[in-house]
């Protein structure tokens, strides 16, 4: 199991903020800072590879779906393909739509238990990720358990309409490494600042 080393605590309320922080501290990060804007995120990127984004669904949820919105929306690898992670106290199945439609890459609902958590937080690290982007979306392939092929967004869409895809492993050492970056049918209109030509190459950054 990896060690965690950094989070932004994405709290929306002060009774929020603490409860993330208590989870954040069993988790055993080494640091755990508030949000305080793109660029000092994008700052702390070049010295913080990975940074997890830690968000609880509330009552005013249209502010975190702006702030990831602002936060895939950045020039930096390394932060626009950051981890981004929910705590809902109280699911139902309109706030476990809400959060998939914001692009979580995970959705933890009670009870919050240290090890489990842990656990599935470790996937997001040196492991293969599929992220789509749309014109409205950039975020994890919910629909990847699919037999359909075109439900698992592996074949072309209908004419005049296309997604990206990526795929990218995210590592403690070097941030993010993109493996592969493909268009399949027509580009959407916001492309990732990885490449211009939506075609296939390794980076990192």
């Amino acid at each position: 199991m990896i060690n965690f080393d950094f989070a932004t605590n994405m709290g929306s309320s002060p009774n929020s903020v603490a409860l993330i922080g208590d989870i954040a501290a069993d988790l055993e990060f080494a640091t755990v800072r508030p949000y305080m804007g793109l660029s000092d995120a994008e700052r702390l990127s070049k010295i913080n590879p990975i940074n997890f984004f830690l968000f609880d669904y509330s009552p005013n949820f249209k502010k975190s779906i702006a702030q990831i919105a602002e936060i895939r929306a950045s020039k930096q690898l390394r932060v626009r393909f950051s981890p981004l992670v929910c705590f809902v106290e109280a699911p139902s199945k309109e706030s476990i739509i809400e959060c998939v439609n914001a692009g979580f890459d995970d959705i933890l609902t009670i009870p919050w238990v240290a090890y489990s958590i842990k656990e599935r937080l470790s996937k997001q690290v040196n492991t293969k990720n599929v992220y789509f982007e749309t014109d409205s979306y950039l975020g994890p392939d919910r629909r990847r358990f699919s037999q359909d092929p075109k439900k698992r967004g592996t074949t072309a869409p209908a004419p005049g309409c296309g997604f990206r895809r990526y795929e990218f492993v995210r590592n403690n050492s070097l941030g993010v490494q993109i493996i592969q970056d493909k268009i399949i049918g027509t580009a959407p209109s916001r492309l990732s600042a990885s490449s211009r030509g939506g075609t296939q190459h390794r980076m990192s950054i």
